[in-house]
């Protein structure tokens, strides 16, 4: 019985096959919501919505760093 409720499920949703994508940047400490995704398009990446993108931003401690781009640096 379970296996038939599992492939009648499968037949009404199929399933949805997320890309996973890193990026890195490096930036200020308190940068708003939002402005990572979009200097990452500036930079000329393809950020889906339907993806699941990873965003890691790279801060210092004792000052803020200039945004930059270190994705093929960090993210292979």
């Amino acid at each position: 019985m379970n296996a038939r409720l599992q492939k009648l499920e499968s037949a009404i949703r199929p399933p949805q096959h997320r890309k996973v994508r890193q990026f890195a940047i490096q930036g200020p400490k308190n940068l708003p919501e939002g402005a990572a995704e979009a200097f990452l398009r500036e930079c000329g990446h393809d950020l889906k919505a339907e993806d699941h993108n990873i965003i890691r931003i790279m801060v210092a401690a004792d000052r803020d760093l200039p945004l930059k781009d270190i994705t093929a640096r960090c993210c292979r």
